[in-house]
């Protein structure tokens, strides 16, 4: 019984509770709430639209309302746009963006005028709330002017689509794909903008992409003295027509993409370019790509709005199918170890001889004596853990005037379960470490 008692006490406090914390109608600026909220209405010279807003101030809430009522009729005059608006006021016009597709057009919306407000102030637990309504009034004949010149506007973009996809076609027709490329690049901005000619979207997206395919980069290498770099040479060309890619903006980037630079090619179609910090041997350090958003002056929206053909190419310095001379001493046996090197050249493009050569590569291994310690293993148990050290120098020279080309220095640890796999490790390691450092 008491237990009964207590659960009716409990559910009468909760309904209590609930009732406190509802929004209690403070006061209203009329007994009767207007019929025209969420109407839209017209009469013989004048349109009626209704907008409505909640916000913490009057101020504030009736803004926002006529913000509402704005955008309801901008979006009945300029009906290429769509629903999904961003608003913004000012004394003349209203600007309208669409986020989901980036089409925007400005639409002029003069001489509207509130012709009613209706409000309801909310008070809830001490913090109080307005919603406003508004009536905006807009003239017949302004709003007619209006979407008038807005249908003008629309035609006018889609003339411009064709006139520039025409041109495009014509530059092409003529081997003309430097001058074409910008009339394409403008077309399709229209089309992503203002939401006109999708039928030929597809279309001038594809030429694009087939001009940028034919986009050839050549390159030549010259190693500077001493360890200052590789000064570079590329001439960039459309392989279809040989037309120079004049003032094409390019990037430098590592082969994970980390930007290093940003180059131009000149009227000649081509870059110079000193590279300060080269590993020579390895096939490719850094990649050249086409910086499409630069060149083209495109924004972030219409660069992530499409595909493009990326226009990319892998940098060996020292060309592939080069000749290098393998010279190897070391305090142990060494025939492992050079073998494992010529390997690691061989997958980066050169070719390992003994005569004929390109280059000379001498590399000279001390290698410590194995050390033992222990780790423990997942099963909590300790195991033994073999550390097999060793310090190198290595330098790569001109194989026909002994020039040296790069160099360097360092130490290397290889670890395993037993003396001979630590040993293996740390040759496998000294490899690698010798073709990434030079």
């Amino acid at each position: 019984m008491n237990l009964k008692f207590f659960v009716v006490l409990l559910v009468l406090a909760l309904a209590c509770n609930t009732t406190v914390l509802q929004a209690k109608l403070v006061s209203k600026s009329s007994k009767k709430m207007p019929s025209w909220i969420g109407m839209t209405t017209e009469d013989k010279s004048k349109f009626y639209f209704s907008g409505s807003s909640t916000q913490d101030t009057f101020e504030k809430a009736k803004k926002l309302a006529v913000s509402d009522a704005l955008t309801q009729i901008a979006e009945s005059l300029d009906l290429t746009m769509s629903v999904n608006t961003k608003r913004l006021i000012t004394e003349t016009s209203v600007s309208l963006e669409d986020s989901s597709s980036s089409k925007s057009r400005d639409v002029k919306i003069l001489n509207a005028t509130i012709k009613d407000v209706y409000f309801e102030e909310y008070e809830d637990n001490g913090s109080h709330t307005y919603t406003v309504h508004v009536l905006m009034q807009y003239d017949k004949k302004d709003y007619q002017k209006e979407k008038d010149r807005l249908a003008k506007e629309y035609e006018g973009f889609k003339q411009n689509v064709a006139n520039r996809y025409t041109k495009a076609k014509q530059l092409i027709q003529t081997n003309n794909c430097r001058e074409a490329l910008p009339e394409l690049f403008e077309s399709l901005k229209i089309i992503c903008n203002y939401g006109v000619s999708r039928n030929l979207e597809s279309e001038i997206l594809s030429t694009i992409n087939q001009l940028l395919s034919y986009i050839d980069i050549q390159d030549s290498y010259s190693s500077s003295d001493k360890l200052s770099g590789v000064q570079a040479k590329f001439k960039i060309s459309f392989s279809a027509t040989q037309e120079l890619c004049k003032n094409f903006s390019f990037t430098v980037n590592t082969l994970s993409n980390f930007s290093i630079d940003k180059v131009l090619t000149n009227d000649a179609g081509e870059i110079d370019y000193q590279f300060k910090k080269v590993a020579f041997l390895k096939k490719s350090n850094y990649k050249l790509d086409l910086d499409i958003k630069t060149t083209y002056n495109l924004d972030e929206n219409f660069i992530n709005a499409y595909t493009f053909k990326e226009v990319s190419k892998e940098l060996n310095f020292l060309g592939n199918k080069k000749r290098i001379l393998v010279n190897i001493s070391s305090n142990k046996s060494n025939e492992e170890l050079e073998n494992l090197v010529k390997s690691n050249l061989i997958q980066n493009g050169f070719v390992t001889a003994a005569k004929d050569n390109d280059f000379i590569l001498r590399a000279n291994v001390s290698i410590i004596e194995t050390t033992k310690s222990t780790i423990k293993d997942s099963s909590g148990s300790y195991a033994p853990l073999y550390i097999a050290n060793a310090t190198v120098t290595a330098e790569l020279s001109s194989y026909d005037d002994k020039t040296q080309i790069n160099s360097t220095s360092f130490e290397e640890r290889g670890f395993g379960k037993t003396e001979s796999k630590a040993y293996s490790d740390l040759l496998q390691k000294i490899s690698s470490s010798i073709t990434n450092n030079l």
